[in-house]
């Protein structure tokens, strides 16, 4: 059994889908079906039902343990490049989509400086998503709020992120504090709930005495925030968001809340941490204090 093999295992669990599972793969989806009943009859047990597609308890247990050898293995290469002070490295950097597009461009041409060789891929999502993403070992480095494990993840502080009320200028209130509870009338372009600025801008709204009138329900802040240029609601945005789009915009603090909120670059204890992402952590931190 090879490491090819084992990340197969690992990429069909995470897909629950033979056929997402092998183009991502870039395998042919009978190769890789095969390659499944191959290490299933090593094994002597099944790994996935197929019918409905879901993974066994004895596939649990083989998919955490080939996690964990893969995670050992990638974990070994880079101690071993450090240590031959190698500068070809890559890593993965997990961030919103809205702090990405502040955060990271002079972080990374900076960065770059020090290792023009290196590979750095960004993933861009919710952050729901990537703090799975983080669980699962997908990530090396999570730029977001503080993870609340402690014992398992490290949570390195930048920034202190406040939350404002993004008004639209036609509604002609021209404060620059306000109190919720005067929109109580007023619609509102809510995140989800399942994202952390959506589910605080509802209990802020409650904390107001009033349920949100939310007119629409979307994923993406530069979309509410567009929504809101055009008149058609109130919505929640960080402030960094606010730092960079000040023309047509009203952005209001918000009475009697200060956000506790810290955004920080946060990383797996249990995994070793490459120098090139210390370096990496220590660039970001320098950039922040000295543009934002």
């Amino acid at each position: 059994m090879n490491l090819n093999q084992l990340k197969y295992i690992v990429t069909v669990a995470d897909e629950m889908n033979i056929s997402r599972a092998a183009k991502k793969l870039f395998v042919s989806q009978p190769s890789l079906s095969q390659s499944i009943k191959n290490i299933e009859e090593e094994l002597g047990t099944k790994i996935f039902e197929r019918s409905p597609f879901k993974v066994t308890y004895a596939g649990e247990v083989y998919v955490s343990w080939a996690r964990d050898i893969l995670s050992s293995s990638l974990q070994i290469k880079q101690k071993i490049a450090d240590i031959s002070e190698q500068k070809n490295i890559k890593f993965v950097i997990g961030i919103s989509p809205h702090r990405s597009t502040y955060i990271l461009p002079p972080v990374i041409k900076k960065f770059k400086l020090l290792y023009p060789k290196s590979e750095i891929f960004v993933e861009e999502y919710p952050t729901s998503i990537l703090q799975r993403m983080m669980d699962r070992g997908k990530l090396d480095l999570l730029i977001d709020v503080t993870n609340p494990d402690t014992i398992s993840f490290e949570s390195i502080p930048l920034f202190d992120e406040n939350i404002l009320l993004d008004i639209p200028l036609s509604w002609n209130i021209t404060s620059k504090e306000v109190d919720i509870a005067i929109l109580k009338d007023k619609p509102f372009i809510m995140l989800s709930e399942k994202q952390s600025i959506g589910k605080l801008g509802r209990e802020l709204c409650l904390k107001s005495g009033f349920s949100p009138e939310i007119f629409l329900e979307c994923h993406n802040i530069e979309t509410a925030h567009a929504l809101v240029r055009q008149n058609l609601g109130a919505t929640f945005v960080p402030e960094m968001f606010t730092k960079f789009d000040k023309e047509n915009s009203n952005y209001c603090l918000i009475k009697d809340f200060k956000s506790d909120r810290k955004i920080c670059a946060i990383y797996n204890k249990k995994k070793y941490l490459p120098v090139a992402l210390r370096d990496f952590i220590k660039v970001l931190k320098i950039v922040i204090n000295e543009e934002f």
